[in-house]
Order: C-alpha cells, then sequence, then structure tokens
C-alpha cells in the first residue's frame, strides 16, 4: 500500500486556513499521480493504493469541512466521489476473487466448484466496474478536475472571514486536536457495537470510525512527532480486524441467499454451500475475537485517555510509555 506522504511544511501554530489548502492539495496530487498505477490491470495492488489515496483525501475533506466555505465546492466534490465508488467497484471484486481463489485450495469437490463459479461472476462485474473506472480516469477530465480543485480550495480557504460556525484565528494545531478528540470519540461511542456480534450495521460504522481515526492521527502526527504513531498502529490493527469480521459477515449474509430454498437445490450445491457457510461463520468467531482483544487491550492501557493527555498538553508522550500493540497485527487501508 502506497504510504502517504508527510506534509513538513506546515506550521501548527499558525492560522489554519492556509495549512489546510495545504494539506488537501497534495493529499488530491497523491492520488492522482497513481492514475496509471491503477489502471494497470496486471497489478491489483494499483486500484488498491489509489483507493487508499481517495479514501485519505476524502477523510482530509470531512475533517475539514467546518473550516471551509462550502461554496463553490459541490461540483468538485461529487466528481472525487465517483472516482472513489469506482475505485472501490473494481477493488471490491479483486479482493472477493483472491479470497476466493485462496479458498479453492483445500475445499471439498462441490465447494471448489461452487467457488470456480463464484469467481466467474465476480470476474463479469469486475470487467464492467474497470471499464466505469476508465472513463472516471480520463486524462483530458482529471486534469481539468485537478485545476478545479487547487482553484476550489483557494477560494474555500482564502477568504479572512471565518466559515459559518467556525473561529477565527484558530491556528491548524487547534484543528488538528479538535479533529483527533472527535474521532476519538467517536470510535468510543460505536466499540459497544463489539457486544452485539449479531448486528452487522454497529461494526461497519466503528469499522469506518476506525478508519477515520487513524487517518486523522497520521495526517496530524508531524504536529505531535512520533509520540503519537503508536496510537495510529493500534487504531489500524483494530481497523483491520472489523474489517476482516466486516467480510466475513458480507459472505455469510451472500452464502445464506444461496442456501434460500435449499431443499430444491442438487445436493451435491446445497452441501457446498452449507460448506462455505460454515467456513465464513468460524472466520467471523476468529475476527471477533481478534477485535474484542485488540479493544479491550486499547481499554486496559488507558490510550484513549493517553492519547487525549498528549493532544491537551502538546506534549510528545514517549512510544515507551505506551506499551507496544499486539504482534500480529494485519494491513488495514
Amino acid at each position: 500500500m502506497a504510504k502517504a506522504k508527510n506534509i513538513p511544511v506546515i506550521d501548527c501554530e499558525a492560522a489554519a486556513a492556509e495549512a489546510i489548502r495545504i494539506v488537501l492539495v497534495t493529499r488530491f496530487e497523491e492520488m492522482c499521480a497513481l492514475r496509471d498505477h491503477a489502471l494497470d490491470w496486471s497489478d491489483p495492488e494499483g486500484v488498491h493504493d489509489m483507493r487508499v489515496s481517495s479514501r485519505r483525501l476524502r477523510s482530509a475533506l470531512r475533517d475539514f469541512a467546518p473550516y471551509l466555505h462550502k461554496h463553490g465546492l459541490s461540483a468538485t466534490l461529487k466528481k472525487i466521489r465517483k472516482i472513489a465508488d469506482t475505485l472501490g467497484d473494481v477493488r471490491d471484486q479483486d479482493v472477493a476473487i483472491i479470497g476466493l481463489r485462496k479458498l479453492e485450495t483445500g475445499a471439498p469437490v462441490e465447494a471448489a466448484a461452487m467457488l470456480e463459479r463464484l469467481v466467474h461472476a465476480r470476474e463479469i462485474v469486475r470487467k464492467r466496474a474497470r471499464k466505469d473506472l476508465q472513463q472516471s480516469l480520463n486524462k483530458r477530465p482529471l486534469k481539468q478536475l485537478q485545476t478545479d480543485f487547487v482553484a476550489a480550495m483557494s477560494l474555500a480557504t482564502g477568504n479572512s472571514k471565518p466559515p459559518k460556525g467556525g473561529q477565527a484565528n484558530v491556528t491548524y494545531r487547534d484543528v488538528a486536536r479538535s479533529i483527533i478528540g472527535e474521532r476519538l470519540k467517536e470510535v468510543e461511542n460505536l466499540s459497544q457495537g463489539l457486544y452485539r456480534p449479531l448486528k452487522m450495521k454497529p461494526l461497519h460504522k466503528m469499522r469506518i470510525a476506525a478508519k477515520r481515526l487513524r487517518y486523522a492521527l497520521e495526517l496530524f502526527e508531524p504536529g505531535w512527532g512520533a509520540g503519537i504513531r503508536e496510537y495510529a498502529k493500534r487504531v489500524a490493527a483494530l481497523q483491520a480486524s472489523l474489517g476482516e469480521l466486516h467480510d466475513s459477515d458480507i459472505w455469510i449474509e451472500t452464502l445464506g441467499e444461496h442456501l434460500n430454498g435449499i431443499e430444491s437445490q442438487p445436493k451435491n450445491r446445497a452441501d457446498a454451500a452449507l460448506w462455505l457457510l460454515s467456513h465464513f461463520v468460524k472466520l467471523h468467531s476468529k475476527h471477533l475475537r481478534n477485535s474484542l482483544d485488540r479493544w479491550r487491550d486499547w481499554e486496559v492501557n488507558e490510550c484513549g485517555s493517553r492519547l487525549r493527555e498528549c493532544l491537551n498538553e502538546n506534549l510528545l508522550v514517549a512510544v515507551e510509555t505506551v506499551p507496544p500493540a499486539p504482534e500480529k497485527a494485519e494491513a488495514a487501508s
């Protein structure tokens, strides 16, 4: 996965507007620079890298929204959302196909045959999604979007009058502290979903909240130094476990639909669907346990309080004062 570029030129004690413009333009340019890599179908990581970059950009746009003048932004933001959606459509199929191919190894004959059918169906959907992505990333419109975005950001951050609801003379550090605090609170409020594991939606919301907190921590790390890096690593591990859990939920739901009317299906097909359903139910339990362990570790080590102390006192909390995250952390996107 492509690593986000650090933005070292930011003065955290200066007025926030110019810093916000620099951050958003940099994130947008990072996304656009991955265009050719994303359209190289021989390497699915290209789509993944550009999708993650688009997520970082959209997360920053969402975080900074209260500090931006909205007039004239809607058309540009709509185009960015379309690019992100088409990237997601391709990536979702890539991940499913890779996972299904991997699962074929060691699967019973009947299950392997069903997996092959599922892969074929996904490949048809991916072919259409790739065509849509090529259209979204056409060079000329993308170049125009770059010009429009830079102009829109200048207008959104250039007015000396603060946006509605915003504060005058707010510093970039103030903005960073507020955003991280809000994202942390969102994760904490949604953590109750872990104790209701049969409800998919709250867990999905927690995963998204964890992702946004992680992106915020990574973005604002230069303002506090390496002291908050360990928190970002922990949140990334939690996000990864919740992501695996969500994937298992989706497959359980999908296979449940295949089993609808099982009494009228051929025995080999029903047996295959049941084997696959059982497999993903086991995975669900594994990833739920991992998610619970990671959140319990976060709470036991009082990471939320430590992070707030770091933010509120402008102190660099030494990494050694925060117990390291558990081993075998999965990659998060």
